[in-house]
C-alpha cells in the first residue's frame, strides 16, 4: 500500500464524494445524475476530464442513454472542501483553482438538440 502523497492527484480523488449544487430553479439535465442525486462520487459516478476551452469538468462515467449525443452541461455544478479535489482540477488545468466545476450529466437526442437550436 503506498500513502497519499505517492499517488497523482487524478488517483488521489478516486472514491472522494462530492456535492451537487443544482439551480434553485429547477434541475436542467434532462433525467441525468443531478436529477436524482445530491451526492457523487469520483471513480464511480463521475470522472474529472479536461473540458473544452481548457476548462475542467465532471462528467458520467457511464455513456448516454441509448439514441442519445454525448454529455453537455445541465446547468449543475460539483465541488467538495477537500484540497485533492483542487489538486486534481489543477493537474488537469495546469494552474492554480478554487472552487466548483460544471457537471456535463445532461444528454439529448439529436432531434431534441435540432429542435432547440433550429
Amino acid at each position: 500500500m503506498y500513502s497519499t502523497k505517492d499517488k497523482s492527484p487524478l488517483e488521489a480523488v478516486q472514491g472522494m464524494l462530492v456535492w451537487v449544487y443544482d439551480c434553485s430553479l429547477g434541475n436542467s439535465s434532462n433525467g441525468g445524475l443531478s436529477s436524482y442525486c445530491q451526492i457523487l462520487e469520483i471513480g464511480k459516478d463521475i470522472e474529472l476530464v479536461k473540458g473544452n476551452l481548457g476548462s475542467c469538468i465532471a462528467r458520467p462515467i457511464k455513456k448516454p442513454p441509448e439514441g442519445h449525443i454525448g454529455w453537455m452541461s445541465g446547468g449543475c455544478y460539483i465541488s467538495t472542501h477537500d484540497s485533492r479535489f483542487s489538486e486534481a482540477v489543477e493537474h488537469i488545468l495546469g494552474h492554480r483553482f478554487y472552487g466548483a466545476i460544471p457537471l456535463h450529466d445532461r444528454s439529448e437526442t439529436q432531434e431534441m438538440y435540432d429542435r432547440m437550436w433550429h
